[in-house]
């Protein structure tokens, strides 16, 4: 009977390390009923509203084809906007041109938001109050991924249904959400290994933001530099457009995001148990 008794605790154990996850997250997005919709529609809105830009900018075939001449020619554009695969459609110039800004963006939203709920929670003790009542060691963490992720999602649905509406090829606006979608969750993991380095949520959310930008900026030097190429594929915001939508979509450089932002989200979960609440790994600065 001991040893039933033990292996039910034992089986039981994992689910009450998660208890109060579905509650937590309610309260988060409760908490973020005005911001996190702000993000959400302005993230998921602009794509599809700049298909009429194009067509009014870009009317004829030759405007088109000077435009990628244009971009092939100067590294610059690279640098900003990345590799121009193909300009001559409303998709691809879409693609071109807003693919790393929107990923750059989500990036930060879901840094500040997992940050938010958890970091900040720790600084101001509230943390601790919910540690003491039926919450388990990991309920907060994943209710804030579960938050930011699910944002993220919603986004790179939104973005392609919303492109699909406007006229433009399913596989491209299937792509272009997915690879949105999973940048997010990339950065999300992310947020959540920062949050257990720093010991403040300021320095969490400077933790976060700098790899993000980080992203951003390989990418631009690996697009912008001939021999260095390579660096893009470094970069989570790399392979979002490397996924190509409106182009030849490379389906298969969506599992890199994927595969990033499991390792990274379980790097979290892994080091949340070997610190104290409102302590990082990190050691404080003197």
């Amino acid at each position: 009977m001991t040893a039933t008794l033990s292996r039910a605790e034992t089986e039981a154990a994992p689910a009450h390390e998660f208890a109060g996850t579905w509650h937590l997250t309610r309260l988060a997005l409760r908490r973020d009923r005005v911001v996190l919709p702000i993000w959400i529609v302005l993230l998921s809105i602009v794509p599809a509203s700049s298909v009429k830009t194009f067509t009014q900018f870009y009317p004829t075939v030759a405007d088109r084809l000077a435009l990628q001449t244009g971009a092939n020619a100067n590294p610059s554009y690279a640098l900003l906007y990345g590799p121009p695969f193909d300009l001559t459609t409303a998709g691809g110039f879409i693609a071109w041109r807003m693919a790393g800004f929107l990923a750059l963006l989500t990036g930060l939203m879901v840094v500040f938001t997992v940050t938010r709920h958890t970091r900040a929670e720790e600084d101001t003790g509230r943390a601790e109050l919910l540690a003491s009542a039926v919450v388990g060691r990991y309920a907060a963490l994943t209710s804030a991924l579960l938050v930011a992720g699910g944002a993220s999602v919603l986004i790179g649905l939104v973005q392609g249904v919303s492109l699909l509406g406007a006229g433009l090829p399913a596989a491209g606006s299937i792509a272009f959400g997915a690879a949105e979608a999973l940048a997010g969750l990339g950065f999300t993991a992310v947020a959540a290994v920062a949050v257990q380095l720093a010991e403040y949520s300021r320095t969490a959310n400077g933790i976060g933001t700098a790899v993000v930008g980080a992203a951003f900026l390989v990418r631009g030097a690996g697009d912008s530099t001939v021999d260095a190429r390579w660096l893009s594929w470094l970069s989570p915001i790399g392979w979002v457009q490397q996924v190509r939508a409106f182009a030849v979509e490379r389906w298969w450089v969506l599992l890199l995001p994927a595969a990033f932002a499991l390792v990274a989200g379980g790097i979290g979960y892994w080091l949340l148990p070997r610190r104290d609440v409102g302590v990082g790994i990190l050691p404080p600065r003197p």
